[in-house]
């Protein structure tokens, strides 16, 4: 549907960009559950890729997908670790997924955390949902905390409910695409997954760009 017209559009609500020296990266979940769990993603490689640049994509996925160009954990560490935050998922002790004190719990080696990088630790799939992202958002110079860049697992559920709580809270919430991922659910592929999530969260909670483009 071309000609349909976005809700954002009806608002009279422009596009947003992004630059390291304007916003912050947020990655969300980039757990070893999507790796290697019950919630692997299908579209790993590239994901990370997009996250961590394409020469650390995760070396299980054997598909060969589309590698995204720019490597937006390495742009943003050129100008800053202040406006990087990493956010983790935390379950109860014997859940099944992100099991605590197993490898599955853990950030994936390619996108870990370096000294001077916010982590936030969250149990519910909003990240300002019980935590202090909100704060930390707010007092980072600059006004760069005030445009959050959204990236990491999955599309529907954690990405898609910070974007939406970012938009309620005056956030600019901007998705660059080939750097969210999910997997196949009943019912529907993986990229349709994403696709879908994206294009509600476009019609009003934020812009999505492409991860090239954010520079």
């Amino acid at each position: 549907m071309a000609s349909a017209t976005s809700f954002r559009q009806i608002l009279g609500v422009s596009p947003s960009t992004a630059s390291p020296s304007d916003s912050t990266l947020i990655i969300i979940d980039a757990q070893n559950e999507y790796a290697d769990g019950k919630l692997a993603v299908s579209d790993l490689k590239s994901t990370s890729a997009a996250i961590a640049g394409p020469s650390h994509a995760h070396p299980i996925d054997s598909k060969i997908l589309t590698q995204a160009l720019t490597d937006l954990l390495k742009t943003y560490r050129a100008v800053g670790t202040d406006n990087i935050i990493h956010v983790k998922h935390q379950v109860p002790a014997g859940a099944p997924v992100f099991t605590p004190d197993t490898p599955l719990a853990e950030i994936m080696d390619v996108v870990a955390p370096k000294q001077g990088e916010k982590v936030i630790t969250k149990q519910h799939p909003g990240s300002f949902t019980g935590t202090d992202l909100e704060q930390y958002l707010e007092a980072i110079p600059g006004g760069k905390g005030k445009k959050v860049v959204l990236t990491g697992y999955m599309a529907h559920v954690c990405v898609s409910t910070t974007a939406r709580q970012a938009a309620e809270r005056g956030y600019d919430v901007i998705l660059p695409k080939e750097a969210i991922g999910d997997r196949d659910i009943p019912g529907a592929k993986a990229q349709e997954v994403v696709d879908m999530s994206l294009k509600e969260l476009a019609d009003i909670f934020g812009t999505v760009v492409s991860a090239k483009d954010i520079k």
